[in-house]
């Protein structure tokens, strides 16, 4: 697998520095999420059910939209290396299938070893729909150069 990806170690961070990821919830990532995590809630799955619900129709597990975090903590900010440590949120409105929406991170504060990231994901209006806060553990300087020596030239990755 090829792609781009960014490397920062905890120095190389800086407070204030955000990342945005625009995406959307399709119908294919409703599916595999519930054979990943077995969750078959019919607010889901059912057109029906979810009609007569509080949401008026189907809404996407809450969890695929924190996992977008997952791909920018180990792909983007700080990127490649990073362990995700810990992670609060706040769910605090539905996330509907096919609507466009962006995932924000934002550096919060550092110490020695670790960052702390506010996470947000907010809707077309740029109303909040879930709010939280990760601490996560970047690469250190000697395991940026591992990663840097063993990066293929040929396909640009880090």
């Amino acid at each position: 697998m090829s792609f781009s990806q960014t490397c920062k170690t905890v120095d190389e961070l800086s407070i204030g520095e955000r990342f945005e990821k625009e995406f959307r919830v399709e119908e294919k990532d409703v599916e595999l999420f519930g054979k990943i995590s077995g969750d078959f809630n019919p607010i889901h799955f059912d057109e029906d059910y979810a009609r007569k619900s509080m949401f008026g129709k189907r809404i996407a597990h809450g969890l695929i939209s924190l996992s977008k975090f997952s791909g920018i903590f180990g792909t983007n900010m700080p990127g490649a290396g990073t362990l995700w440590s810990s992670q609060t949120v706040q769910f605090l409105k539905p996330v509907y299938i096919g609507v466009q929406y962006k995932a924000i991170a934002e550096v919060v504060d550092l110490d020695r070893r670790r960052a702390t990231i506010a996470t947000w994901v907010e809707d077309a209006a740029g109303e909040k729909v879930l709010l939280g806060e990760a601490v996560v553990i970047p690469p250190t300087a000697r395991a940026k150069e591992k990663l840097l020596r063993n990066a293929s030239p040929v396909d640009g990755s880090l």
